[in-house]
């Protein structure tokens, strides 16, 4: 990983590495000094968030840029006063110089900073700074205050919070010589720690500071049992690159996932201007993916890299990646006609993510936010919260997401088959149906139905795709049986038509309570069943108590109740559930009139 990181990042051309940077917020000041160490002038300007960013501000961003320590722990104050680590500049917060800890801090530091300082021009001005920033920076700082308070302009008036930055640069050195020196501090400071570094060849070599920590004060997260106390070093060249792909990341600069190519340089750039593309919003992965794939068709031959934090989530290669779904996907309106994805063609597979994906995890995996935008929680620590997730919906989000982010993001077309999808969408529905006290599961159930059935053979083996009428084409047969069935002398002839005619007739009994709190949880209890028999006489039982209410005349409903309870399968009704449920959520061929066509249905459970 870390030798495909380091090219990436030198693939990247230099300008990115400045490109939608960030100043401190607070105020940032320039002085000039005279060969003496006088004052010969200053400059200032504040900065917040958002605030565009004006030429001296840009020049201060330059110099920010290589004054900042590689971590807080490395700073140049070992009290950890004064943030920054250049000797021609010096960075604090307000309330810390309050408190009067900058100015005691101030000598300790020069004598760390001039360490970093190979040339004599920059040990002599950096003597410079030094003696002003003792003599005269607590009364430059009181002069500032005054001028900015009394700024009559209220758009330019900035008042200074406690946790607000104080930058004060030396504006007699070029951009160039601040690179120089911080080029110097940060070659022995990218590698964790000193006492892991050993020379070859005249050449240093250590553990990079990035993304690698030592736990020595907690035992439990140690390996015991290594032979060795290093396993990777890196040279001090590739230790920077690590370091500036690490201020990549905390700048914001890089996609999460990141697809990092392999000697394909221009894909990488143009990843990285994709994401990095002026607007108000950056473009999700896939946008990026879309827009790559567009301009140069076939993707493949790449590392994905998923960083959250400064945890590696996911790091895997991606040989061919498959953008396009071909044949199209279409939902088809089996069960209702309503809803966002009937007869929608979903053709490449990010659709099918924010789609399909988002619909059947109930909006848990794959969120759509407030603000119509998305949030994916692929390797998020998502907390167990009843208000919010149901246990069966929080087990299957965790047990299936990892299979799903590799199918959808490496084209892993084995990560997820027939026999987890039918799982997780039995399960879901199940739970619907089971937390349906208030009756507002319907439609929901229903549109997962239409995924089930539209779907339900495309995680199959293509042998097994080939050797098979779809689940939906059965689904539509099944309901021409039925009406066939009641209306005609015909029989039911095989256990899938029982279980589909059960169903049926299961709704129509449900349908006769007079009670005000109808849900479709009235359902389960026929669901637990496994034995036909005992199936069977739960029907027969249901029947009895709602036998008042079922006319004489009610021929369809006679024919098929007696069609149902006078057949018999030795199969586990379990494995026959999804068509009990097709059934069950089917257009009902009981309350057909004798005119109407098998599409057209009168009476709803809900009513």
């Amino acid at each position: 990983m870390i030798r495909e990181i380091v090219n990436f990042t030198r693939d990247i051309s230099s300008d990115l590495f400045s490109r939608n940077l960030q100043l401190s917020e607070g105020l940032h000041i320039m002085v000039w000094l005279t060969d003496s160490g006088d004052l010969e002038k200053y400059e200032y300007e504040t900065y917040k968030k958002k605030q565009e960013i004006a030429p001296f501000l840009k020049e201060c961003l330059v110099r920010e840029v290589h004054s900042k320590c590689v971590t807080i722990n490395k700073a140049l104050d070992s009290k950890k006063k004064i943030h920054s680590c250049s000797p021609f500049c010096i960075a604090f917060k307000l309330k810390t110089y309050s408190t009067g800890e900058v100015l005691s801090r101030i000598a300790d530091y020069f004598e760390a900073a001039l360490l970093y300082c190979h040339s004599e021009d920059h040990i002599q001005v950096t003597s410079l700074f030094r003696q002003f920033c003792e003599t005269r920076l607590e009364s430059l700082l009181q002069q500032i205050r005054e001028e900015l308070s009394n700024v009559e302009d209220s758009k330019k008036k900035f008042k200074l919070s406690e946790n607000h930055y104080i930058r004060l640069y030396l504006g007699n050195l070029s951009s160039e010589d601040y690179e120089e020196v911080h080029q110097n501090y940060l070659r022995p400071k990218v590698f964790n720690k000193e006492e892991f570094n050993v020379e070859h060849n005249g050449e240093v070599y250590g553990v990079s500071d990035y993304l690698t920590g030592y736990n020595q004060k907690k035992p439990f997260l140690q390996h015991q049992t290594a032979a060795f106390d290093v396993s990777t070093r890196v040279c001090g060249e590739d230790a920077l690159w690590l370091y500036r792909f690490s201020l990549l990341k905390a700048n914001n600069q890089l996609p999460n996932p990141l697809p990092i190519f392999i000697e394909k340089r221009e894909l990488n750039q143009a990843v990285v201007e994709i994401f990095n593309r002026e607007g108000d919003r950056k473009p999700g992965y896939a946008e990026i993916i879309e827009a790559v794939y567009q301009r140069y068709q076939d993707l493949g031959n790449y590392y994905l890299l998923n960083i959250q934090g400064k945890a590696v989530k996911d790091f895997d290669f991606v040989s061919s990646f498959n953008f396009r779904i071909d044949p199209p996907i279409r939902i088809q309106s089996l069960f209702t006609d309503r809803g966002s994805l009937v007869n929608k063609s979903i053709d490449n597979i990010f659709h099918f993510e924010r789609e399909i994906v988002q619909q059947i995890f109930n909006n848990q995996l794959v969120q759509r936010t407030k603000n119509n935008g998305w949030r994916f929680r692929y390797f998020d620590d998502i907390e167990y919260k009843p208000q919010f997730i149901t246990a069966a919906v929080y087990h299957l989000v965790l047990t299936y997401r990892k299979a799903f982010y590799d199918f959808i993001y490496k084209s892993k077309k084995e990560a997820v088959n027939s026999r987890m999808f039918h799982d997780i969408m039995q399960t879901v529905i199940l739970d619907e149906i089971k937390h349906d006290e208030q009756h507002n599961k319907s439609f929901s159930i229903k549109e997962k139905l239409n995924i089930w059935f539209s779907l339900y053979e495309f995680f199959d083996s293509p042998k097994a795709k080939g050797e098979q009428t779809t689940m939906a084409n059965q689904v539509i047969q099944l309901q021409e049986k039925m009406g066939a069935i009641s209306e005609q002398g015909i029989h039911i002839e095989n256990d899938r038509e029982f279980a589909f005619a059960a169903g049926q007739v299961i709704y129509y009994l449900l349908s006769q309570s007079e009670t005000g709190n109808k849900t479709h949880a009235l359902l389960e209890p026929f669901l637990q069943k496994t034995d036909c028999e005992q199936f069977k006489l739960a029907i027969a039982r249901t029947l009895d108590r709602y036998k008042h209410n079922i006319s004489f005349h009610a021929r369809r409903f006679n024919k098929l109740a007696a069609e149902v309870l006078g057949y018999s399968t030795q199969k586990n009704l379990k494995n026959l559930m999804p068509t009990i449920l097709a059934g069950y959520f089917s257009d009902n061929v009981i309350y057909r009139k004798p005119e109407e066509t098998n599409a057209e249905i009168v009476g709803e459970l809900e009513q």
